[in-house]
């Protein structure tokens, strides 16, 4: 094998969200023989970062569920695929006004209004972590007033509902936008 990419929880990291040693000295001895190891994951960049530097991963990375790749020996995003603020306006508009759930996603930060679905699942498997390298997304309590201000890049919008009607009509709603990708994940409801 020439490359290993590697999701990071569930796989790389312990069904506590631990990274072991024993996963460290693996991956270290793959990287000896000449094999490169990426790191991919629906985490945001920065909780990317952490782990990768704790590995000695390859020097890029595939965060936000393939929305960014970053170069972290240039610190340089070399691919991005963001969201405008106006859809993601208009998406947690659209969430308000339907009393549903969401969540924001930066390439820094979690911004939701309260702990729910999967925000609560993120703080409850997390909270209890102190290792740095685990790469803890801040969660920022917080509603329209403040993603309006945001200037970081959006890399999406987890929209959640536990009315399997109501969650079938926003996927419709959904799917009318034509500068979104949609990935619809009801697999994730059942875990939480």
């Amino acid at each position: 094998y020439k490359l290993i990419a590697i999701d990071i929880d569930g796989t790389l990291l312990n069904s506590s969200g631990e990274l072991t040693q024993h996963t460290i000295n693996t991956i270290k001895k793959v990287t000896e023989k000449n094999v490169k190891v990426v790191l991919t994951s629906g985490r945001v960049t920065d909780s990317v970062k952490g782990i990768a530097d704790k590995i000695n991963a390859d020097k890029h990375i595939i965060c936000d569920n393939g929305a960014t790749i970053v170069d972290l020996e240039n610190l340089e995003t070399i691919y991005s695929r963001y969201i405008d603020k106006k859809t993601i306006l208009e998406l947690v508009e659209f969430c308000i006004t339907n009393n549903v759930y969401y969540m924001v996603f930066t390439t820094k930060e979690i911004i939701v209004k309260d702990l729910k679905h999967m925000a609560f699942a993120f703080y409850k498997q997390r909270h209890h972590l102190k290792d740095e390298a685990t790469g803890i997304s801040e969660i920022k309590f917080a509603g329209i007033d403040y993603i309006k201000k945001v200037d970081e890049p959006f890399t999406r919008i987890v929209i959640c509902d536990q009315d399997r009607a109501i969650y079938n009509s926003i996927i419709n709603i959904l799917k009318e936008y034509d500068n979104i990708a949609l990935l619809a994940a009801p697999h994730i409801s059942n875990k939480i």
